[in-house]
């Protein structure tokens, strides 16, 4: 049964209703509540409105429930850090060190308090603007960067608003490389400095003459420790060396990193990349035109510089080969006299046992070599004998030339004809006079050695 049913004016906590009026008295049913969990000192049940004072709480209750409320709070101490995160943790407001993810334990508030951090997550930040270079001119520059954090205890305590001098950093490393570099380091793809021209190096004294005051240096004014400092300081800058439109993004990213983590900033950079490099718009169309007259020289360059290392080839080419047959020559010539400076001792010593046998052999070895292409036939014959003849060259020729009318006709027998007998007969005459001739002088020389 209800009960607020009809003809009941009991409430929940056993008191009378109001019968309509309004919502029961909370002081009333806060003295009912509390008159249930205690008791009253001076006993009775309605003592309440006597002179004794309010209803007091049981020692030994609070003996129970101070336990149970302080195991309530250690165990609201447990708490979890998810993957890709890190907590730091803090005591009465200062750090005491920071937990990787998973499931720790720690005081909790007010005592202790955890904070996690989402270091996986890449954050970003960009620039855009319109920069002095180094010779004077003007380019329009739009970098962007991705970053994350790598401290979360420097990310969280050491900068007031991290990721804000994250955008001022980043502005100010793009103003400081763009403003070192001439406009052509910025807008041209891989151009390196040693690309560009240094016009009238050439005519430039660069020793110092006698009459040269040498100038004071600034340094030379600082006392050791702070030069020792200034020193150390350009140690940890880093170097840039080559600038480049493709390197513009490495050496951005080489500043920014080293002046955060000399902010103590906790911060990792990941990533650097130049949306937009380029002169203002109002000159635009002219550094194209300078652009491409720059990639004609080029172009015409590299054609002069590969036919200068294919002609270069060619002679080197050339080159070797002279030299490879020099060497032959000179080997082959060298092994020849050696070859007939052997042969001739072997020669002087036969010579010496033999010497008549030697000569003739020599003799006749010497016209073999001088008369083995000539026509000339040269017989022995006596002195008041008949001359030998024999037509070798004219057999030689009918032989040819019966060999070629077999191969024409298939016959092997044909005749010579008249004019060629004739001429045939007219070298056989001259054949048999210098036979004739040569026989004689042979007979005479003999005559002579004997």
């Amino acid at each position: 049964m209800a009960w607020n049913e009809p003809g009941k004016d009991q409430d929940p906590w056993g008191g009378k209703s109001n019968n309509g009026d309004g919502p029961p008295d909370l002081d009333q049913i806060w003295q009912r509540l509390r008159a249930r969990l205690s008791k009253k000192r001076g006993g009775g049940k309605n003592g309440g409105s006597g002179g004794g004072g309010g209803p007091q709480l049981n020692p030994a209750l609070l003996l129970w429930l101070i336990p149970v409320i302080a195991v309530i709070w250690l165990l609201s101490g447990f708490y979890v850090i998810q993957p890709g995160e890190q907590g730091v943790l803090l005591r009465l407001g200062r750090y005491t060190e920071t937990v990787a993810p998973g499931w720790h334990w720690y005081w909790p508030s007010p005592i202790g308090r955890v904070i996690s951090v989402d270091t996986e997550r890449v954050r970003s930040a960009s620039t855009h603007g319109i920069v002095l270079t180094k010779d004077e001119s003007l380019a329009e520059v739009e970098v962007s960067l991705q970053y994350r954090i790598s401290d979360s205890m420097k990310y969280l305590f050491q900068l007031n608003n991290p990721d804000q001098t994250v955008e001022q950093v980043l502005k100010s490393a793009v103003r400081e490389m763009v403003g070192t570099s001439k406009l052509n380091q910025v807008i041209q793809e891989g151009m390196q400095p040693e690309d560009l021209p240094e016009e009238g190096l050439e005519n430039v004294d660069l020793k110092e003459t006698e009459t040269n005051e040498k100038k004071p240096q600034p340094l030379d004014t600082l006392s050791d420790k702070l030069l020792q400092k200034v020193k150390a300081q350009k140690a940890e800058y880093p170097d840039i060396t080559a600038r480049s439109r493709a390197l513009l993004p490495i050496n951005i990213k080489k500043i920014l990193q080293n002046t955060l983590d000399q902010y103590g900033a906790g911060v990792q950079i990941v990533a650097v990349n130049v949306q937009y490099a380029q002169p203002p718009e109002a000159v635009q169309s002219a550094f194209e035109e300078a652009i491409e007259a720059r990639e004609e020289k080029e172009r015409k360059q590299n054609i002069a510089r590969a036919y200068a290392r294919e002609v270069l080839a060619r002679a080197q080419g050339e080159k070797a080969r002279i030299l490879a047959e020099a060497k032959a020559y000179k080997s082959r010539k060298v092994a020849s006299a050696r070859g007939d400076v052997a042969r001739f001792s072997k020669l002087e010593q036969q010579y010496v046992k033999y010497p008549e046998v030697t000569h003739t052999r020599l003799y006749l070895e010497a016209m073999s070599d001088v008369l083995q292409d000539t026509r000339l036939i040269l017989a022995d014959q006596a002195e008041n004998g008949p001359l030998m003849w024999l037509p070798l060259s004219e057999m030689q020729n009918n032989a040819r030339s019966r060999e070629g009318q077999s191969k024409s006709s298939g016959s092997s027998n044909a005749p010579l004809p008249k004019h060629e007998d004739a001429q045939n007969s007219s070298a056989g005459a001259d054949s048999s006079t210098q036979t004739n001739t040569s026989s004689q002088t042979n007979r005479r020389r003999s005559r002579g050695r004997n």
